[in-house]
Order: C-alpha cells, then structure tokens, then sequence
C-alpha cells in the first residue's frame, strides 16, 4: 500500500512540472521542447531567457537578466542550450550575456554572474551600488560545474571541462581540463578520446 501510494505521488509531482513549466513558457523569449522546471523557480525578466530542448532545473534556481540598476539601463540576456541540468539553488545573472551551451551540467549552489556590484562607491552600501561593466560569460558545451562554484565576468570555458567544487574561477578556463582552487588553476587535462583524468598528465597551469 505505501509502495503504491508514493508511486503515485511521484506520478503527481511530475505533472505538476508538466503545468508549472506550462505556466512559464509563453512567458520565456523560447522554450523548447521537454522543458522541465520544477517548482519554485524564480525567473526576472523571462522575455530575456531562452531555454532549449530537454532542460531541467532543480527548485529554487534563480534567473536574472538584468535590465535597470542603480539608474542604468542593460540587456541583460540568458541563454541555456538543449539538455542542460541545473542543480538546486543556482543562481544566474547577467548584465550583458550568459551562455550555457548544450548538455551542461550545474551542481548544487553554482552562481554565475557576468557582473558584480562596484564596490569602490564608498559612500553606499555595497549591494545598492552600481554594477562592474558587465562582460559575457560563456560555459562550454558537456562541461561540469561543480557544487558551491563561482563564475565571474568576462569568463569562457572550453567544451568538456569539469570545475571543482568550491572552485572560484575568473579566468578563462580551456577546454578537456579539470580547474580547481580559489582562485581557480587547471590541475590536469584530459584528451577528447578519453574521459580517464588518471590517463592524462597532471599539470598544474595558472588560468589567465
């Protein structure tokens, strides 16, 4: 009896997505096909965000397209690729342009923003200040981001690279590679005819 009973909350609560992804879609600048967004999401600016074929999200992501701040005006868009996973409570936030290209996956806590608040108007408090020029941020297509990692402005990772957990990464990171660390360094790559990190020679690069 409680085999059967939760089998069909689990059967409910997918439909409930089926609705609630409803709900939303006319209101996205595109929503693809097999869109799912579970509940809650919270979507600024959803004219501003496309979403392609087969995502998913976790509750309590957050997508932010900036478009006033502080008295100034921006074209803050974002852009999520087909089959792209995202974790819960990540948050995403652009100014100008975030990209997240196909089969990407987002762990738990990720937050990246292609701005961030100028802290060097001292006279106000940091989180009413105005923004840093905003600089696109681009995230390579079968990557991985790992729980509680930062991405900054202005960052463009490689296709297949796999960001640490913890990672705090302001420079660019290249493709086939694992970056680790605050700030962010690339420990090992690894070759697109294998995915075996062991296989590939351990390096210790400085992004940037």
């Amino acid at each position: 009896m409680r085999k059967a009973y939760l089998k069909l909350c689990k059967k409910l609560r997918y439909r409930w997505y089926f609705a609630y992804t409803w709900l939303h879609r006319s209101s996205l600048k595109h929503c693809g096909k097999g869109v799912r967004l579970e509940y809650p999401i919270r979507l600024e600016e959803p004219h501003r965000i496309s979403i392609g074929d087969d995502v998913m999200t976790h509750p309590r992501v957050w997508l932010n397209p900036v478009v006033q701040w502080a008295g100034i005006q921006y074209n803050g868009e974002i852009i999520i690729g087909n089959r792209v996973k995202i974790g819960y409570d990540v948050q995403i936030s652009s100014a100008s342009s975030v990209v997240i290209e196909e089969d990407v996956a987002i762990a738990s806590r990720a937050l990246i923003v292609d701005h961030i608040h100028d802290h060097s108007h001292i006279d106000m408090p940091i989180r009413e200040a105005p923004l840093t020029r905003p600089e696109p941020v681009r995230i390579g297509k079968r990557s991985f981001l790992g729980v509680n990692c930062f991405i900054g402005p202005g960052v463009q990772i490689g296709e297949h690279a796999v960001i640490a957990a913890n990672a705090v990464v302001n420079k660019d990171v290249p493709s086939y590679c694992l970056a680790i660390g605050n700030p962010a360094r690339v420990l090992r790559y690894h070759t697109p005819l294998s995915d075996d990190l062991e296989a590939a020679a351990p390096c210790e690069v400085q992004l940037g």
